[in-house]
């Protein structure tokens, strides 16, 4: 019944963002990406610690002051100029890698990141620059559809790491953290990723030929494997805060931290991938 409820959930929110894709102008989908992060805004303010509608309003609308304040000064930069988004996206790469040691030690070091301050901090970088990367991909050309393929590639991998899991998973991958997530899920799920992005680079048309077989399986393994420490570290905040889901608006998923973890977690790598290999 609940993978069903998975299921069901998944086509829908499949089915409502490609439409918003195809429909909509990308400064449109940008907005509507910065208001659903901005839904997740107020679910991580609860797993920051801050019980009061009041707080958790407060760090809503400095989420979406900080993101504001980044557009109007470099919003020519974010859809057009990938030189200086590089470098932006390369500090969200490797501050992402900083929090799969804090993960990996949990709970040993969870102390430097315990207070509300901290998290909430930590959660306006998570979402920002999960929407950062989008709001990127979507002026790129065939924006909407990188989009569509960056959600997929990460689906791939939540879907390939859960069966796996499943089937065969004995070795816990984070057992303080995620006590479910195995390493022959993780494996499984780089796997599925692999097949897709070997697939994708199979069809790309001759424009995109000095595109490398090995690029595609890097661009792979980073997408694959940051969209499970994406899930791990919403995964540390909820234990830590006492919490199974983040929410409940999502039906068989939880809320919507529980969907968009993954996705924070991989959007700077694709997007900087991109970049990398000469597409933006």
């Amino acid at each position: 019944m609940m993978l069903e409820k998975r299921i069901y959930t998944a086509l829908l929110l499949a089915g409502g963002l490609i439409l918003a894709l195809m429909q909509l102008s990308p400064e449109s989908v940008s907005l509507l990406f910065l208001a659903i992060a901005a839904a997740g805004a107020w679910e991580w303010a609860a797993l920051a610690g801050w019980s009061s509608q009041l707080l958790r309003s407060f760090l809503v609308a400095l989420f979406l002051g900080v993101c504001l304040y980044y557009t109007s000064i470099y919003a020519p930069d974010i859809t057009s100029d990938a030189v200086s988004m590089r470098p932006v996206l390369g500090i969200a790469c490797f501050a992402w890698l900083a929090t799969a040691f804090l993960v990996l030690s949990y709970p040993k070091l969870s102390v430097l990141w315990r207070s509300s301050v901290v998290r909430s901090i930590m959660g306006i970088f998570v979402l920002g620059a999960g929407w950062l990367s989008l709001t990127f991909l979507l002026g790129l050309q065939h924006g909407w559809l990188l989009v569509i393929l960056f959600v997929l590639t990460v689906a791939v991998a939540d879907i390939g790491a859960y069966f796996t899991g499943h089937a065969w998973g004995k070795n816990p991958l984070a057992p303080d953290v995620s006590p479910a997530k195995t390493i022959e899920g993780l494996w499984g799920g780089l796997l599925a990723v692999f097949i897709l992005g070997a697939t994708v680079w199979w069809f790309l048309p001759p424009e995109y030929a000095h595109i490398h077989p090995v690029e595609v399986f890097l661009i792979s393994l980073f997408c694959g494997g940051s969209s499970v420490l994406g899930d791990l570290t919403v995964s540390m905040f909820k234990r830590e805060s006492g919490c199974k889901d983040s929410g409940s608006l999502l039906p068989g998923h939880g809320g919507l931290l529980d969907r968009l973890d993954s996705i924070c977690g991989a959007a700077p790598f694709f997007a900087l991938a991109l970049i990398l290999v000469g597409y933006a």
